[in-house]
């Protein structure tokens, strides 16, 4: 299977940029770590400027990074993969007219895969605190570690988000926006 790892597009001039002003008390790589958050406050606002920005996409930039998603992209990301992903919704508000977009949530990736191809991949590392820190410019993933996941983020390197080519084809055929990809390298 062939696997990629999900950009967020920045083609479109016209695009949202959303803030979150007051974050509750969440550090931005919390979401970051692949494990469960029990204490989500659904409160937590971003704003967006429609003078700088007034198409809404499915998959939003953000300040924080974080994978905020439309009711659209939820779905697909349930139906491929509902145990994998964990949506805990928020408001985003039009910061003109205090009008809000509904239904809107970040996507908290919880399949963490320990399927990095270190032989394969273009990568360098320096340690911090005894502790190996990867900076990978070209992904190599082992398939047989993924276990037929469908959206995953790598052990040790928890930022990227990675999808399989089921998902793309769902993305792309949805005409989900907001997203790009970078087709990675698959090893057995």
């Amino acid at each position: 299977m062939r696997y990629f790892k999900l950009l967020k597009d920045y083609s479109d001039e016209e695009e949202v940029l959303c803030f979150c002003e007051n974050t509750l008390g969440w550090e931005q790589y919390e979401l970051s770590e692949g494990k469960t958050i029990n204490n989500w406050d659904k409160e937590l606002t971003f704003y967006y400027d429609p003078v700088e920005g007034k198409q809404i996409p499915d998959y939003i930039h953000n300040n924080l990074s974080w994978f905020i998603v439309s009711p659209q992209f939820k779905n697909i990301l349930m139906e491929t993969d509902e145990s994998g992903v964990q949506f805990l919704p928020l408001n985003i508000v039009n910061k003109e007219n205090e009008h809000s977009i509904h239904d809107y949530s970040v996507a908290n990736i919880i399949n963490v895969v320990d399927a990095i191809d270190l032989e394969n991949s273009t990568y360098s590392f320096f340690e911090l605190d005894n502790k190996k820190i990867y900076d990978i410019t070209r992904y190599a993933l082992n398939e047989d570690k993924i276990n037929g996941k469908h959206i995953f983020k790598l052990k040790g390197d928890e930022i990227p988000i990675f999808i399989s080519e089921l998902v793309k084809g769902i993305i792309e055929k949805s005409d989900i926006t907001g997203c790009d990809f970078l087709e990675v390298e698959v090893t057995i």
